[in-house]
């Protein structure tokens, strides 16, 4: 049978202590190394987690100093907040406007004749509903029925909708459900008026587009359709108007300095340049007064965000990498290259100028300097009066941009490829407008109900039915204008930002989009030939602007010029040479993109954390090798130490039995001689 041993059993050696001491002899001087590397890695790696930190919080800083949004905040005042509220963009203009608002947009309302229960049945069929415009005069008593139906105009934009009421939905709570549940821009609600429960339907869109003509299919013969029994009941249309209409379908009408605008929703936008009007109330013949006026707060909060970042990113800079000779003791950075070639690289741009020809062109010029530890101060007082002084010039020092050398030339944006320098500019075409041209009118024209309509496209899209102010017009232009006005009422257009001008040149009408290029075009849907609006009539599309800047040929999309990363506005009358763009970054600008690279998968600052993580990797890669190794010396020496164990083990048995075969010998006892 094998037999079984155990260290030190044989020679009473402690065999375990022993190879305990051999094993952390040899592992103790390695691990403690990769120990201390390890910690000293780990350290690095909080540090350059806590210094990207920082630098993203600065990049954030940075990046809302670079655009104009960051600086040009407009501030509205309104003398009658009762009638309307109003926010700017960045892009409204200061100024004072008198706001009049006329009426308010409503949507379109119809009630249902009561009915005794919830759960009273109404009947079985399909409802359908179409969106669009009703003219309809709902007369003085709905109960005898003296309103008139003259017509319905389907909105183009809006398809029908139907929903299916059968035996598990034909109550008057089963109807206002399935209603509800289609979300077909419907709502249905039940209003208890005291004579009973009445299905009140309602548009969820408010204006002249968006009134509802409801049709019933129960299944049997159209004249079934219309009576005022089973689901007929809600038919609302020509042919039947057996619900009653509560509130008919309006659109907001306000007047801005004189001018009469119309929007579907109360909510007006485009009626003054980056403005947003919100109407709560109409009071004819009581205009208010709204003015716009830029406000500077955003920009000195801004910028103070900006130098706090930054010194909090230097003030941490200089923790990781100084070094105290009180205590001998150095920043967990000290020595390392990278941090530094980053701070060098803030603070060049931090300490430079900017190209932009303005008065204001580097940040000491406006109040903020750099102290002696190389955190920024910032005087305050010194910013406010250079803001008031010249507002622009201290938001281009920040953030990117073009000023061109021609008035009629306008800087739009720049890509990230544009190069800061002076670019030449060269126009070869100018933008143009589509144009229709009509035949030949000579006045004066009397409009009446057989000529007053007529459609047109603009820009492709269909202005829908334009309806004139029947009169006889003798000036030309004011049926020019006449013209105008109704068709920039279209709601169709002015929710799209589409318009038209139109003018009386030469004995004919001309209508000419508001907007530049080749998609720019006006043609018409619905002739009249009283304004010379025929198929003869002349349609001439716009052309995009063409030319280059910097020498490289430029694309044109209507005014805008695009080359070398930058576009232009192209305005005025001149081809040719108009003048140079000079372009700068910003202040902003730069810093934003170069912090980007920083932060980028591939900048230094990832860079860096992925080696720091690589050599942790390889650090526990070492200490499992050291494992193994030392385990294979002490299984080793535990081998010897057995065998010898094993040897000593016989040695000490077989002493013990010559001593014991000694010790069994006789007394033999060896007598001298005489």
């Amino acid at each position: 049978m094998a037999s079984l041993s155990a260290a030190g059993i044989g020679s009473g050696i402690d065999v375990n202590s022993l190879l305990q001491q051999i094993v952390d002899a040899e592992r103790g001087p390695k691990d403690a190394q990769l120990t201390l590397k390890e910690a000293r890695l780990q350290a690095e790696l909080s540090a350059y987690g806590s210094l990207k930190g920082a630098v993203s919080t600065f990049q954030l800083a940075a990046s809302k100093l670079k655009s104009s949004i960051s600086f040009a905040s407009n501030t509205v005042n309104i003398a009658n907040k009762d009638l309307l509220s109003a926010t700017a963009s960045s892009v409204a203009v200061e100024g004072s406007y008198s706001v009049e608002v006329k009426s308010l947009a409503q949507s379109h309302s119809l009630a249902s004749v009561a009915f005794s229960e919830l759960t009273s049945v109404i009947g079985n069929g399909t409802l359908t509903f179409d969106f669009g415009t009703t003219v309809y005069d709902p007369g003085t008593d709905f109960v005898t029925a003296d309103d008139t139906y003259t017509s319905f105009t389907s909105n183009p934009d809006r398809s029908s909708k139907s929903v299916v009421i059968d035996n598990s939905n034909n109550t008057v709570e089963g109807v206002r459900d399935a209603i509800n549940a289609a979300g077909i821009g419907v709502t249905a609600s039940i209003v208890d008026d005291g004579s009973g429960y009445r299905l009140l339907i309602t548009s969820d869109d408010q204006g002249l587009a968006n009134s509802l003509e409801i049709s019933v299919e129960e299944g049997g013969t159209a004249g079934e359709n219309l009576d005022t029994t089973g689901l007929s009941q809600l038919a609302f249309n020509s042919g039947a108007t057996n619900v009653e209409q509560t509130q008919a379908a309006a659109d907001a009408l306000i007047t801005v300095n004189g001018l009469s605008i119309s929007r579907e929703s109360n909510t007006i936008t485009g009626a003054i340049h980056g403005v947003t009007l919100n109407l709560k109330s109409a009071d004819i013949g009581n205009p208010t007064q709204l003015s716009i006026s830029k406000s500077t707060e955003n920009a000195e909060k801004n910028i103070g965000k900006f130098v706090d970042a930054y010194n909090e990113l230097m003030t941490l800079y200089s923790g990781l990498t100084e070094y105290n000779p009180d205590t001998g003791q150095g920043g967990v950075l000290l020595g390392d290259n990278t941090p530094r070639n980053i701070i060098n690289q803030i603070r060049r741009e931090i300490g430079g100028s900017v190209n932009n020809g303005n008065i204001y062109t580097s940040l000491s010029s406006i109040g903020i300097t750099t102290q002696r530890d190389g955190t920024l101060a910032l005087d305050s007082s010194k910013l406010s009066k250079a803001i008031e002084n010249d507002f622009e010039s201290v938001a281009e020092l920040f953030y990117a941009n073009g000023v061109p050398s021609d008035p009629d030339v306008n800087y739009i944006s720049a890509a990230s490829i544009a190069s800061e320098g002076s670019y030449a500019i060269s126009v070869a075409r100018l933008a143009s407008h589509g144009l229709l041209t009509g035949e030949a009118v000579t006045g004066p024209v009397t409009i009446d109900g057989t000529n007053n309509t007529f459609s047109l496209s603009v820009d492709g899209t269909s202005s829908g039915t334009i309806t004139l102010t029947q009169a006889v017009y003798n000036d030309m232009d004011i049926l020019a204008q006449e013209i105008e006005d109704k068709i920039n009422a279209s709601t169709a257009l002015s929710d799209k930002g589409l318009g038209v001008t139109v003018s009386y040149i030469s004995g004919h009408f001309e209508i000419s989009s508001t907007s530049y290029g080749s998609d720019s075009t006006v043609s018409i849907v619905n002739a009249n030939s009283a304004l010379g609006f025929t198929s003869n009539a002349i349609e001439t599309e716009g052309v995009n602007v063409s030319g280059t800047i910097g020498g490289k040929t430029a694309i044109g999309d209507g005014q805008l010029l695009t080359a070398l990363g930058l576009t232009l506005e192209i305005s005025g009358n001149d081809t040719g040479n108009r003048g140079r763009v000079v372009y700068s970054q910003g202040l902003a600008g730069k810093l934003d993109a170069i912090l980007a690279r920083f932060l980028s998968g591939s900048g230094q600052l990832t860079s860096k954390t992925d080696t720091i993580n690589d050599q942790i990797k390889s650090i526990a890669e070492q200490r499992e090798s050291l494992n193994k190794r030392v385990a294979a010396i002490e299984d080793r020496y535990r081998a010897q130490f057995t065998a010898l164990d094993a040897l000593i083990g016989q040695l000490n048995t077989t002493s013990s039995f010559l001593q014991q075969q000694l010790d069994a010998l006789p007394d033999i006892q060896i007598r001298s001689r005489k």
